[in-house]
């Protein structure tokens, strides 16, 4: 029985990478801007705004535990990190944006002895700031 799960895993990990290399995310290199280059966005959408939060080192930080598929990367920010999984076919993974929401308000809910910081129930960023990047997050 364990080998059948591993073989089962195997499988679809396989088949996520198999997908995932043929996705063209949504966004190119040139329309994300660096952290700093957020603050000089004028008017930006909730896409936009969860992006910068997403890179912000004092809200977010997303890309310090994951690795968003945007191709080509942008040259001024650093890779994304591996710890959690990476940014890809989030609209297909989360189909229901609420289920996304709820992960990134508070991962724990699901399991908990995850790495991933409670960002919503510790308050540690703005519901407003969550919902923009849930926004963003679906765009990927």
């Amino acid at each position: 029985m364990p080998k059948m799960m591993h073989l089962l895993a195997a499988c679809g990990s396989a088949l996520l990478l198999v997908a995932a290399s043929g996705y063209v995310p949504v966004a190119t290199a040139g329309e994300w801007p660096t952290e700093k280059g957020c603050k000089k966005v004028k008017d930006p959408d909730n896409v936009m705004k969860g992006w910068c939060a997403a890179i912000s080192r004092k809200k977010g930080n997303c890309l310090g535990c994951h690795h968003a598929m945007v191709n080509p990367w942008p040259e001024a920010l650093p890779p994304g990190g591996n710890i959690g999984p990476p940014f890809v076919a989030m609209n297909t993974r989360f189909a229901n944006r609420d289920d996304l929401r709820a992960q990134v308000w508070d991962a724990e809910a699901k399991n908990p002895n995850t790495s991933m910081p409670p960002f919503g129930r510790h308050k540690l960023i703005s519901e407003q700031d969550i919902d923009n990047i849930v926004d963003w997050l679906l765009t990927l």
